[in-house]
């Protein structure tokens, strides 16, 4: 008989020292699991300003699906993971700012109704199963069937949010003031411009792409109308971020593209300092924004272009006429340098220079006139009185004041 297979005796307190100990292990094992989990979880809270739950009673009201199956401890590690990842493809507190707080994963998202007659239902889970949900307000519930379904799932649920919101405000009444435009670019009447990509750039991405250029839709789901259609080129954009860059440069009139360049523009707008294409360009090529941008613009250097944004001249905003943009970009990069890369005398430089900057970022929309009594505003009044152009230059304002209080 071999040594291994041989019987031997063990008393019962041994079989019971045993087990204790094989219980100790477990469940150190799993408090090991579960600090893991936290921290990572922690990670996502830091990077979007957002964080990931597991159960129904964590997610803020609204509407969800019937059955939100818990996930198995198991794979909850891996499933922040996957949102860390793919959160990263965004820029930091991209979540938080556009007010997007919660996003739940769950073994099963189903619910005991549906629209879709395509849709079967599942005995076994005792409803009709879906990948994912948007609560219309502030969070999302995703189900966890693979690693790649969740990452495409998270991405088309966010630009449901993104296409919700308008400078950082969101509302049911942004969902369709997009859709004539939309549908005039993928027609062809009013497309968007091809995106200027730099050729150094476009030629890094031709040479490392893979996959193919979306022709028209992304899937027969999209024909469900305009908004699934948005958000199934935008888990499209997203999974294919190289691929859909080089053809939105090089084949702009396909239908596919202008969806692109339509979404793209969405992600811009949803906050007063939205990602434009260059964020995308530098995500798609792997560059850390951070970390290149903190290489490439010393400390000096932005003290020099804050003193310039700052500038009052004779209106008091001469330093940021014109390159609004501009001053906020660097304002945002500001929010964004470690604690300890700035010196006591140049942190106190930074932010006296970064609030006249933001006062001038006012004035250059809202100005007193000559008697101080009233003031110069942009925009006219629409049919319900209301200056839709007004009431963005104040959420921007808002939006303004809040990263000088972060500074």
């Amino acid at each position: 008989m071999c040594p291994s297979t041989m019987p031997y005796r063990v008393s019962q307190w041994g079989v019971v020292l045993l087990l204790f100990i094989a219980a100790e292990s477990i469940a150190h094992e799993a408090c090991a699991d579960d600090a893991t989990i936290q921290k990572c979880r922690q990670q996502f809270a830091d990077y979007t300003g957002a964080e990931v739950v597991f159960s129904r009673d964590d997610l803020p009201p609204g509407r969800y699906h019937d059955i939100l199956k818990p996930l198995a401890m198991e794979n909850r590690l891996r499933a922040v993971e996957i949102c860390l990842e793919e959160a990263k493809l965004y820029p930091p507190g991209y979540f938080a700012e556009m007010g997007l707080t919660t996003i739940g994963v769950f073994a099963v998202c189903a619910s005991k109704r549906t629209s879709d007659d395509w849709r079967e239902f599942d005995r076994q889970v005792g409803g009709y199963r879906y990948y994912g949900i948007y609560n219309g307000t502030d969070a999302l519930a995703a189900a966890f069937y693979s690693d790649g379904q969740l990452a495409l799932t998270l991405h088309h649920e966010i630009f449901h949010h993104v296409d919700s919101t308008v400078d950082g405000e969101t509302g049911k009444w942004n969902l369709g003031v997009d859709d004539f435009n939309y549908r005039r670019a993928i027609e062809g009447a009013k497309p968007y411009t091809a995106a200027a990509i730099a050729i150094d750039d476009l030629k890094e991405l031709r040479g490392k792409q893979s996959g193919y250029p979306l022709q028209t839709t992304v899937s027969a789901y999209a024909a469900k109308n305009l908004r699934e259609d948005q958000a199934e080129t935008a888990r499209h954009f997203m999974s294919m971020m190289k691929s859909s860059l080089v053809q939105i440069a090089d084949q702009p009139e396909l239908p596919g593209s202008q969806r692109i360049l339509h979404i793209l523009r969405e992600y811009e707008s949803a906050v007063p300092d939205g990602p434009g294409i260059d964020w995308f360009v530098n995500t798609a090529l792997q560059r850390n924004q951070l970390r290149r941008n903190n290489s490439e613009i010393t400390i000096d250097a932005t003290l020099l272009r804050l003193r310039d944004f700052a500038h009052q001249g004779e209106r008091g905003y001469a330093g940021v006429d014109g390159r609004c943009d501009e001053a906020r970009m660097v304002l945002r990069w500001i929010t964004q340098l470690p604690r300890d890369s700035l010196e006591v005398d140049q942190c106190d430089r930074v932010f006296d220079l970064a609030a006249s900057v933001t006062v001038a970022l006012t004035m250059a929309r809202l100005q007193p006139d000559e008697s101080r009594s009233t003031f110069l505003i942009w925009g006219r009044e629409d049919s319900n009185g209301v200056n839709q152009t007004l009431r963005r230059d104040v959420r921007r304002i808002a939006s303004d004041c809040m990263r000088s209080q972060i500074i």
